[in-house]
């Protein structure tokens, strides 16, 4: 029961985020059409990011006071509506209908971020490996197929219907994914006492589950840190491929490929990998590789082909530090409390990061060079990589417990 729930959960996600990336093509587009400004366009895509992140322990807390499956279909269905929502508002978009779409964007974050934990705290319940590493591998292959179809299918239907057509497929995506999770029977009701709805004491609580543990407090320290100079390099990484060779939008779609190609890689790699190398080498070395191969290594070389081997090769490297992180993470917290730690999680790991990318944006136009900046981050994230490795908190948990309830 636990293997067929799990399957039907998931293939409704490569449906949704099929449909949920032909919707961001289709919406960036559109944005930019209606009003010409990159502003505009920036603030309607960091909405869904922001409320996503800060919002975060708030949703976990609330999905973690109901059934599992029931948070799932519901978000399903909201997120369904949000789309529809959005199909009618791009029929006649216009710069006076920015401000709607804003806050349905925002709103989809807020829901997207429930669903995301009760996805992941899901996982727990319907697998009983004891290291769930593979698992997650499994997972992460399933959440980045979509990938490569969902911007095609997104540009194929804004360039010859409308972007309202591309809505309405992605709010069919969401329907089709709840309707897959309402056949996916298991016991997903929360465990332990039943407790107030009180979503920000909940978020309150998440938050200090993990400051209060030392190893956890260690292990999200660093991975926020890991975070803060990833951000930073992200407008960075777009500004040095773009400035630094001839043909430069060839020159970052082959970047971005490749970058993509790299995360179905990364995640295939894990599954062969689970279980034979110790979760700590996992996670300290996929930090180590990816600032090392994705950062220093990137500036050494003018070459654009080099380039993208560099971002195949730091994605594959995020593959191989996530499934294990997050298997840590799912069997370590009670089932009950996975929500609101996950999203605990989430703020305390991602918070800065939309600050870290401004950053990153304002020294390189006024104080170093894409290059320079993107070389001391890499050296920044080798040390976070090398303190992973040798730090006795994440050891101790790398080793799996010794049964996963199913």
């Amino acid at each position: 029961m636990g293997r067929r729930a799990f399957a039907l959960l998931w293939g409704g996600q490569v449906v949704s985020l099929t449909g949920s990336g032909a919707a961001t093509f289709a919406l960036s587009m559109a944005v930019y059409a209606a009003t010409g400004q990159a502003a505009a366009l920036a603030l309607v895509l960091a909405a869904k990011f922001v409320t996503s992140i800060y919002l975060a322990p708030l949703a976990g807390a609330v999905a973690d006071h109901f059934p599992r499956r029931a948070v799932i279909i519901t978000c399903d269905v909201a997120l369904a509506c949000c789309a529809l929502v959005l199909a009618a508002l791009a029929k006649s978009l216009t710069p006076g209908v920015i401000g709607a779409i804003l806050a349905v964007v925002a709103l989809s974050g807020f829901v997207d971020a429930a669903l995301s934990v009760s996805l992941s705290a899901s996982v727990r319940q319907l697998r009983g490996e004891a290291d769930l590493t593979k698992v997650n591998g499994t997972v992460s292959f399933v959440e980045n197929l979509p990938t490569f179809a969902g911007p095609v299918l997104g540009a194929a239907v804004y360039s010859f219907a409308s972007p309202s057509l591309v809505f309405l497929f992605d709010a069919v995506s969401f329907t089709i994914a709840a309707c897959l999770a309402l056949l996916a029977r298991w016991d997903s009701a929360p465990t332990g006492p039943k407790r107030p709805l009180r979503p920000f004491a909940g978020a309150a609580q998440g938050v200090r589950y993990i400051l209060r543990d030392r190893r956890f407090r260690r292990l999200q320290l660093s991975f926020a840190w890991n975070n803060f100079f990833n951000g930073m390099g992200a407008a960075v990484l777009t500004a040095f491929v773009l400035t630094s060779a001839d043909n430069p939008e060839w020159n970052l779609a082959l970047y971005n490929i490749a970058s993509s190609a790299g995360l179905l890689l990364g995640a295939s790699a894990i599954v062969l990998v689970a279980g034979r190398v110790p979760r700590r080498f996992l996670v300290g070395g996929g930090v180590l590789a990816g600032g090392l191969v994705g950062r220093v290594a990137l500036v050494a070389t003018s070459l654009p082909w080099a380039w993208a081997v560099s971002g195949c090769a730091r994605n594959l490297a995020v593959q191989l530090t996530n499934a294990p992180l997050t298997a840590i993470w799912q069997e370590r917290v009670p089932p009950e409390q996975q929500g609101t730690v996950f999203g605990a999680r989430r703020l305390l790991g991602q918070g800065s990061y939309p600050v870290a990318v401004l950053l990153g944006g304002v020294l390189t136009d006024h104080l170093v060079s894409a290059a320079t900046l993107l070389l001391l981050l890499g050296a920044a994230e080798i040390v976070v990589g090398i303190t992973l490795l040798t730090s006795r908190a994440v050891a101790e948990l790398s080793e799996a417990p010794a049964e996963t309830p199913a």
